[in-house]
């Protein structure tokens, strides 16, 4: 006890020393924890950033995507009208043609109609639930004329007209897509 009173200037200077190691390491920890927390401030930044940009992005493309569609959409129903004024008209200028009752040669018909069919069938959709299960849909004749072929012929070529549309709007939005990511 004698010794601390007599060296009280001695256990003053160490107790500072101490206090000020200990404040230095303290100061040292929290300025690592406040440099970790800016740093994970930073990255959530550009995270953020990033991931509003990928949503700009893709909400672009969608009202884009949308545009098209519409587009053909507003294309296949112009194309539908027109097909079926052609057909009022066709079969107007049928009706006087005395050929007109005349039966295609059953062979050619028969295979006309089962490819039809075949065509209907792998355009139906996988989903069980939706095929026609009662048949209530139009029946095939057994005979086809030369005037039912002559309609048909336009259909046909409006069908592939809209299949055509809708793959030339499909190659343009694979198109901007490709264009977006080089």
């Amino acid at each position: 006890m004698t010794w601390l009173v007599s060296n009280w200037r001695f256990v003053l200077v160490a107790g500072l020393i101490l206090l000020c190691v200990g404040m230095a390491k303290l100061a040292s920890y929290y300025h690592d924890e406040y440099a970790g927390q800016v740093s994970a401030n930073q990255q959530l930044k550009h995270d953020n950033d990033t991931q509003g940009a990928v949503i700009a992005t893709q909400a672009l493309q969608f009202n884009r995507f949308n545009e098209i569609a519409a587009q053909q959409q507003q294309y296949a129903v112009t194309l539908t009208g027109k097909a079926q004024e052609k057909e009022i008209e066709y079969r107007t200028i049928l009706r006087f043609e005395p050929t007109c009752a005349l039966p295609v040669p059953a062979a050619i018909a028969g295979r006309l109609l089962d490819y039809a069919n075949r065509l209907r069938a792998s355009a139906m959709h996988a989903d069980p639930g939706i095929t026609d299960r009662a048949s209530s849909g139009t029946a095939a004749a057994s005979t086809l004329t030369y005037c039912q072929a002559v309609l048909w012929i336009d259909q046909l070529l409006t069908a592939i007209e809209q299949a055509n549309n809708q793959l030339d709007s499909i190659r343009a939005i694979e198109s901007e897509i490709n264009n977006k990511l080089e």
